[in-house]
């Protein structure tokens, strides 16, 4: 694989006094950000629904969308909490007398991380329903299944995927484009969805939890499927994903 080549992108003085720079690097908008003395680029795209991370509160070595909350590792890209589920750009840097060079990450195995559902703090929007299961999980790595009568688990870009075929009967557009979908954890082939509603009283609210429920059973490798309502944080219209927007005519 040939290497990308460096670029000059700042200078560690533009840094000074702040924690965040935007810049341009592989012609890819990117934000240099300092960090716990430690210095990160990443792409200053959310790959939830394209917009800017570069105002979005930093913590714990994660950078989290000021719009919905999805949140990115720092240092790999990976998506560790929804409604994101693909990584972001990360690039390597190398600092020469006091300026900074930056190329596209040479690390494929960072780029291709998917979304932690069992690790790290991936349920902080919905704490109060999946703090248990948070908890139990930080230790672990997102793998699938350890369960010895059953096949691998799918992996969650899968089940949203199938949670896709669920359609809110008023709005006519399915759950996941809607920003219906918080959160999915699964251990031993046991899925947990966290969800919620476009509003509390929503009276088709009984049909979309069990269709969601029963769009994740019938997976392949999964053993029991749980939908946890939750109203926090409560649902918006800005919660939407673009091609929902426009099947709704928002603009």
């Amino acid at each position: 694989m040939n290497e990308a080549a460096w670029e000059r992108v700042a200078s560690l003085s533009e840094l000074e006094g702040q924690e965040r720079l935007s810049v341009i690097i592989d012609d890819l908008p990117a934000v240099l950000i300092r960090y716990d003395d430690k210095y990160y680029a990443i792409e200053d795209v959310c790959t939830h629904d394209g917009q800017p991370l570069t105002d979005g509160p930093v913590v714990n070595g994660t950078i989290e969308c000021p719009r919905h909350g999805a949140r990115f590792d720092l240092k790999s890209g990976a998506a560790l909490c929804m409604p994101a589920t693909q990584p972001i750009q990360t690039f390597d840097l190398e600092f020469r007398d006091g300026e900074i060079y930056a190329r596209p990450s040479q690390s494929e195995s960072s780029q291709q991380a998917s979304f932690a559902s069992t690790s790290t703090p991936a349920a902080t929007q919905a704490e109060s329903t999946t703090v248990e299961t948070s908890e139990e999980n930080t230790e672990e790595a997102p793998v699938a299944s350890t369960s010895e009568n059953s096949s691998d688990a799918p992996m969650v870009g899968a089940m949203l995927d199938s949670l896709k075929q669920v359609i809110d009967p008023e709005l006519f557009v399915n759950i996941v484009d809607l920003g219906l979908v918080y959160d999915i954890t699964e251990e031993n082939n046991d899925v947990v969805v966290t969800m919620t509603l476009t509003s509390p009283s929503c009276p088709a609210g009984p049909q979309i939890v069990a269709q969601a429920r029963d769009a994740i059973t019938a997976m392949p490798g999964v053993n029991n499927a749980e939908i946890k309502l939750t109203m926090s944080p409560p649902w918006g219209p800005e919660m939407m994903t673009d091609d929902a927007k426009d099947q709704l005519g928002i603009f």
